[in-house]
């Protein structure tokens, strides 16, 4: 009983650690005044977070993953999944000038609605576009709590702007609400991350295998992309910065993005415990960290 309840402190720890995800990477940002060198930054810590220590793990332990292209494939989807959603956030906090109190809420209440229905009706060990009726019973609490889930994500959005429309005041934003679509993105990006993650680890045998291909797909889009994407820029004209913006800050930046980059995988990592060691069912590991981190965030955004 007690090794059944272990993946809950996992679960708590990966909530802490995406919900001040999205406040730090747009800090950094912020202060390196650069979408791609904060991207860059994240990449590099998952390299070393994900790619090297379970490389040195699975060293230590001698003993082989049971490597397949099947568990191969799910678990590096997962890390496109994950990467695709934190470049997702870049583009919605810093290119587009989404405001990080009401980002990331928005993407954590979409996440867990996307999970819970593909964590139901994906059977990827039938074949991997088998889908089906669950097949447990679902108690309707679960229902509910979607649901409830999907209306946060609206109440969020519609709290971002209330209390100008109350006041009867025209609402602008001076980015537009171009910053949202990104946010549904991510949102759809994280909400299929648990299954792919736990299905990668289940066909491995290798919660660290697992996470190295997570760490090898955020390599190539969180440290390549970004890298080309800077030598890009270089050579393109440079305008100085607008009256009244900070110089930018590469020590403070540079820290914040690589801490937002280390939380993102030790998140990664709490998940991978979480439902593969200790056996934690995935249609429920997300959701509940998907709860507490919106919390977290948001509690970090207001006070920090």
């Amino acid at each position: 009983m007690q090794k059944s309840r272990v993946w809950m402190f996992f679960v708590a720890l990966a909530g802490l650690c995406w919900g001040v995800y999205v406040p730090l990477i747009a800090e950094g940002g912020k202060d390196l005044h650069s979408a791609f060198a904060a991207f860059l930054c994240v990449g590099g810590a998952y390299f070393l977070l994900a790619v090297l220590l379970p490389i040195l793990i699975l060293k230590a332990r001698g003993k082989a993953p049971a490597w397949n292209g099947r568990g191969i494939t799910f678990a590096t989807l997962a890390g496109v999944a994950g990467a695709a959603g934190a470049l997702c956030v870049i583009f919605a906090t810093f290119v587009f000038g989404g405001p990080p109190m009401f980002v990331a809420p928005v993407i954590f209440a979409l996440a867990p609605v996307i999970n819970t229905i593909v964590s139901l009706f994906w059977h990827p060990d039938e074949g991997p576009l088998t889908f089906g009726a669950p097949r447990e019973p679902v108690h309707w609490s679960l229902y509910l709590g979607v649901l409830l889930a999907g209306l946060g994500a609206a109440v969020v959005l519609a709290a971002k702007d209330l209390p100008a429309l109350l006041a009867g005041k025209g609402v602008e934003l001076k980015s537009g609400y171009t910053f949202v679509i990104f946010v549904l993105l991510a949102g759809l990006s994280w909400g299929v991350y648990v299954p792919f993650i736990a299905q990668g680890g289940k066909e491995l045998k290798s919660s660290y295998a697992s996470f190295l291909c997570v760490g090898a797909a955020y390599f190539v889009i969180a440290v390549l992309f970004p890298l080309g994407m800077l030598w890009y820029q270089s050579g393109q004209p440079v305008h100085p910065l607008p009256p009244g913006v900070p110089p930018v800050n590469y020590p403070d930046g540079v820290t914040l993005a690589a801490l937002s980059g280390a939380a993102g995988a030790v998140g990664a990592l709490c998940v991978i415990f979480a439902t593969f060691e200790f056996k934690g069912p995935r249609i429920y590991v997300a959701p509940v960290i998907f709860a507490l981190a919106p919390v977290i965030n948001t509690i970090v955004s207001l006070f920090w």
